[in-house]
């Protein structure tokens, strides 16, 4: 009666394996790669945009392209009124990535030219940021607080939302 007992074992091991090859593959299914960037505010927010945003084109600073941990194409303007730097970039990351980093406080979910756009204050970075959706990627735009004539988070929230909704009209149809 040992080849029942065998045969019994064999069978366990087979569905053992099986399941382990289940969850295996699973698990090693990654998520669909997001298309890469084409869009970079420096190149893609023109003379018009700019001034309609109230962001000086004169003194604009083109950070270095990142790839890592995700890609990422930011430009720095000048904002006259109120005086503050804007950091507008593409981001190679989807909304949720943004709504969901807990070192970021929730001020506003609204809705700019059929984006979604949330609205964020990042206390220990003294900046408040809004981050529009661009189904997958993401345009985010930058304002320091405590610097220039910005003081308070709010206004600094403002100001970002503001520049989000005089840029609208120029928005590029994807990322």
């Amino acid at each position: 009666m040992i080849f029942p007992r065998r045969a019994a074992s064999c069978v366990v091991a087979v569905a053992a394996l099986s399941l382990t090859a289940c969850t295996s593959s699973e698990q090693a299914a990654a998520p669909p790669e997001l298309p890469p960037l084409t869009f970079h505010p420096c190149d893609g927010f023109g003379p018009d945009a700019r001034a309609a945003a109230g962001i000086d084109g004169a003194d604009i600073q083109r950070y270095e392209d990142r790839e890592e941990p995700f890609q990422a194409r930011p430009c720095s303007y000048r904002s006259d009124d109120p005086y503050s730097s804007v950091l507008i970039s593409s981001n190679r990351i989807r909304l949720s990535k943004a709504e969901n980093d807990e070192r970021y406080t929730l001020v506003q979910d609204t809705t700019v030219a059929g984006h979604r756009t949330l609205i964020t204050d990042f206390p220990g970075g003294l900046q408040c940021k809004a981050s529009v959706d661009f189904d997958p990627n993401v345009l985010e735009v930058m304002v320091g607080y405590k610097q220039g004539d910005i003081e308070t988070p709010e206004q600094a929230c403002s100001l970002a939302l503001q520049v989000v909704e005089d840029l609208a009209p120029y928005f590029p149809d994807h990322l």
